[in-house]
């Protein structure tokens, strides 16, 4: 009995120690795939989320030194910012947003809501308060980069807010990156253990409910334009996830998953409709510059092509951290596309063309 037990423990050991390879790039080699004219961008502190309103043509930037948040499970005292980038300009620079919120504010994933001819409406964006209160903030946009909050709102599933896409007005879906809170022992338990206790939860206006759950850190979540199919990055499981809408938005059946070869992170859609997607190659590098922003860790950026009956992704952008280190969002206007960190001191804006 005794060696039927070892021998299990030897067999479980060995299943661990090939899922932390996968998920944590151990091993890999950071081959680099270039953008031509790539310019550091000053301002904003871990520009950890960006969308566009195309129609406008400016930047939304959801930014936070989160570090510590990441780290020891505490957001700084200092509050973080929305900042807005012009792009119809290329020699503009990052600018900070006046918003009348009170209190703690700590960005993480920000959204759009847009009217029938793509002008942006509201910014609705993840605050985490403290390391188990958390929230979500919708501000009305009068005109480009003037924010006037209207309504601040959480429920009891929303455990670890990482990231948002918005259905209507006061109705959206939020993923759950752990199913436990920031900084507590089970959290870094599913973390190491690679378990599947992340979520994403539906908010209809006035409650939320759970609508997806068994997930390898949900991250980013984007919504096709008809509203029938949901698309959530999947951390440690290295992959986007496809879901379909059966009869309503709160019921949703697994279609198919894309794997990639990092970590993946936040998702927007490109002006041809493929999904971007930013992350991060070897997540023990990521976890060092976490620590230390000198630190280098790898950054890479997927498109990816979600047409067909598979979808096909391609890496269009890779480095090993000397241009930005610890990428977490790709948004795209025309040729250019910005490229986001979680903690890093500046983003970047590249030509793709």
């Amino acid at each position: 009995m005794k060696i039927i037990i070892l021998a299990l423990i030897a067999i479980l050991i060995t299943i661990q120690s090939s899922r932390l390879i996968h998920s944590s790039g151990l091993g890999i080699t950071i081959d680099p795939v270039n953008l031509p004219h790539c310019q550091a961008i000053e301002g904003p502190v871990g520009a950890e989320d960006i969308t566009i309103d195309a129609y406008n043509q400016i930047a939304y930037i959801g930014a936070d030194d989160r570090r510590l948040y990441l780290v020891e499970g505490q957001p700084t005292q200092e509050n973080g910012a929305i900042w807005m980038l012009d792009l119809s300009q290329p020699d503009s620079q990052a600018v900070k947003i006046n918003t009348d919120i009170t209190g703690a504010f700590h960005p993480h994933g920000i959204t759009l809501r847009k009217g029938t001819n793509g002008e942006a409406l509201e910014l609705y964006v993840v605050n985490h308060i403290d390391a188990s209160h958390h929230e979500i903030d919708i501000f009305e946009i009068s005109k480009p980069g003037v924010l006037t909050l209207r309504r601040r709102v959480s429920y009891p599933e929303m455990i670890s807010p990482n990231d948002l896409v918005v259905v209507a007005k006061d109705k959206f879906f939020v993923t759950n990156d752990h199913g436990y809170p920031h900084g507590s022992l089970m959290q870094k338990v599913e973390e190491y253990l690679g378990l599947p206790m992340s979520s994403v939860s539906y908010f209809d206006g006035e409650k939320g409910q759970f609508v997806i759950e068994g997930l390898k850190m949900a991250n980013g979540i984007a919504l096709s334009s008809d509203q029938k199919t949901l698309y959530v990055a999947e951390t440690l499981a290295r992959q986007v996830s496809r879901y379909t809408q059966l009869d309503s938005a709160l019921a949703w059946q697994y279609q198919d998953s894309v794997g990639l070869e990092f970590g993946v992170d936040n998702l927007e859609w490109s002006d041809e409709g493929k999904l971007l997607t930013g992350g991060h190659p070897k997540v023990f590098d990521f976890l060092a510059h976490l620590n230390d922003r000198k630190n280098l860790a790898a950054s890479e950026v997927a498109s990816i092509d979600v047409s067909g009956k598979e979808m096909l992704a391609e890496t269009i952008y890779r480095n090993a951290g000397e241009e930005l280190s610890g990428s977490s969002v790709a948004a795209q206007l025309g040729a250019t596309l910005l490229v986001g960190p979680v903690i890093d001191e500046h983003f970047l804006r590249c030509q793709v063309n």
